[in-house]
């Protein structure tokens, strides 16, 4: 995983791969929403079914050479 490269959820891509505790994850989609504190939230849909509620700032990996591309 040293390839691997972090930015912040709210960049994050459908067709991005996602390192997780469960592997490397293709995201099938990403919403956006809000905490009921009022802070801002991003949830990753990977193509597994699973989702992953992160802070739109915190920092993710991405595996580069992902479909998304960026």
């Amino acid at each position: 995983m040293g390839r691997d490269r972090s930015k912040s959820a709210f960049r994050v891509r459908r067709g991005d791969v996602v390192s997780t505790r469960n592997g490397e994850e293709e995201v099938k989609a990403v919403r956006d929403g809000r905490y009921d504190s009022g802070g801002p939230v991003v949830v990753l849909v990977f193509k597994s079914g699973r989702r992953m509620r992160v802070h739109a700032a915190e920092q993710v990996k991405v595996v580069p050479g992902g479909k998304g591309g960026r």
